[in-house]
Order: structure tokens, then C-alpha cells, then sequence
């Protein structure tokens, strides 16, 4: 079912976001070369969950990949877009792709009418492309309207669903499985190399993971995705996205159930970490 058929949800404009559009006919294979996901089984009619990691297998990007016009897309944060296409553009070398930004609008939509999670669905000149998650939503690629300046309710969207997007504040900080990544699909074990692979996949098959995302209570001052989080004797770990009252964080296991001061506000972090199969 389409999100047009629910009238009482109203589309976020996510002016805060944008769109790199790969083509060419090495496209397909030079993304799956450079991202953690398995973009070379992405059909038309789904979509996915991807990361973009440096050698040390941290995050400069999370996207979400689709087809459209016949060309594959990502939609991510237009804070780190340009460094993302920056460094794409290093590799492309021998392979017939072309890679540009693309200005058409980004809308949210936080409601159960929204497309399932993985699923790409074009619609009257709209590509909806349903998210993973712990809460229904979706993106509407060339939707216009609604509400404007939605940065935070949809940041509020990105909590609820336990999936923080990296932005330019928290590029390089965490590893995918830290950002459930490796639960929500949108990292491959089954693909050969991309940049930090070899870190990403020793920590799947040898190590545990030590740094878990987690949810906390905030209130106070202001604080902002990428602060260091403070705790009695050391540092406890970083904020990934924050609301004035709500929080996800990147944590130390052992900072579980603590609570912190990140900028002006305090934290108090959850007991029991999110969901990954790494820490499980």
C-alpha cells in the first residue's frame, strides 16, 4: 500500500538531505565495490540500507540505495554528501560510471502506511523507498510540500526507529555493527572486499563488539550528535543523534545504565543495549 492512502500523516520536508546519483553501465558493480551492502543484488523494486567506511572500517556515510530513471541512487545526509562523492570519485578509475548530485526534493513519512522496509516503489513520478527499523517510515524521493524545517521531527523518526544516520559531526566515529548496520541489512558478509572490509568482517567472525548503540533520557542544556558523552572518570562514549528530550548514543558495555554530560545536557543511558548480532 502506498503512503498516499493515509491523509492524516504529513510528509517532512528533509531539506537537511540529498541525493548522489551513480550511472553508467559499471554503476551497479563500482557501488558494490565501495559499499558494505550487497548492491549487486539491488533489483528496481527494492531498495537498502548501505555504509560507507574508511580503511579503518568507520563510517563516513549511511545511505539508503534505490533505483530510479534508471540510474541507482543514494539518499543521505547532505552534510557528509560532498565528502562521499569526493572520495568516490577516487576510485572510479577504468569503470564507466558517472557520478553527480541530484536536486530533486526529499520528504519523510512516519506513519503505518509507509512501504516495507527494503522496498522501492515508483508512483506518479514519487519513488517511495520504505526503511528498516524499529518504526515505520519511508522516504518520498521528488515529493514537494509538507512540513518544512522538519530536521527534528524526523531526527525524532530516526530514534524511535534506532537507526541514527551519520552526519558530518559523527563521520568517523563508529563502526557499522555500532550503528546496527549488520542487523538491518545493510551489511553483506557474503561480498569481496570495500574499503575497511577486513576490519568490519574480523569483528563479524573473531571479535565482540565494544562500543553498542543505546537509548537515553536527555535533559538540561543543548548538546549535539557527535559530543563526547562524560562520565564520572572517563569518557563513556558519543552521542548519534539527539532530540531535546531523547537520545541514541554510542556507549562503552560497561557505561550501560550510567549517566553523563554531553555539551550542557545529562544523559542517562539505558540499561540494556539495541539489537545486534554482534553483541549477542
Amino acid at each position: 500500500m502506498l503512503p498516499v492512502a493515509d491523509e492524516s500523516a504529513t510528509p517532512i520536508a528533509l531539506d537537511h538531505w540529498t541525493l548522489i546519483r551513480a550511472d553508467g553501465p559499471d554503476a551497479q558493480d563500482f557501488l558494490h565495490r565501495q559499499l558494505t551492502a550487497d548492491i549487486a543484488a539491488l533489483a528496481p523494486q527494492t531498495s537498502t540500507l548501505a555504509g560507507y567506511c574508511m580503511p579503518d572500517g568507520r563510517l563516513i556515510a549511511t545511505t539508503f540505495v534505490f533505483w530510479r530513471d534508471q540510474a541507482l541512487h543514494l539518499a543521505l545526509p547532505a552534510s557528509v554528501a560532498p565528502a562521499v562523492l569526493r572520495r568516490l570519485r577516487l576510485f572510479v578509475l577504468r569503470d564507466r560510471v558517472t557520478l553527480s548530485t541530484c536536486d530533486l526534493p526529499i520528504a519523510g513519512r512516519l506513519d503505518n502506511e509507509t512501504p516495507a522496509a527494503g522496498s522501492c516503489v515508483n508512483d506518479g513520478g514519487i519513488t517511495w523507498i520504505g526503511l528498516p527499523g524499529d518504526r515505520p517510515r519511508a522516504l518520498a524521493i521528488g515529493a514537494t510540500g509538507g512540513e518544512t524545517s522538519g530536521s527534528e521531527s524526523w531526527t525524532a523518526g530516526e530514534i524511535d526507529a534506532a537507526l541514527p544516520m551519520v552526519v558530518a559531526e559523527t563521520a568517523g566515529l563508529f563502526l557499522p555493527q555500532s550503528l546496527r548496520l549488520d542487523t538491518l541489512g545493510g551489511v553483506s558478509f557474503r561480498k569481496g572486499c570495500y574499503p575497511g572490509q577486513e576490519v568490519v568482517a574480523r569483528l563479524h567472525y573473531r571479535g565482540k563488539l565494544k562500543r553498542v548503540l543505546v537509548r537515553a533520557d536527555r535533559r538540561g542544556g543543548p548538546c549535539h550528535a557527535g559530543d563526547v558523552i562524560q562520565g564520572p572518570d572517563q569518557a563513556l562514549g558519543h552521542i548519534a543523534a539527539t532530540t531535546e528530550t531523547a537520545a541514541l548514543a554510542v556507549v562503552q558495555l560497561t557505561a550501560l545504565g550510567m549517566s553523563g554530560i554531553a555539551g550542557q545536557a545529562q544523559l542517562t543511558l539505558k540499561t540494556q543495549a539495541l539489537q545486534t548480532a554482534e553483541a549477542t
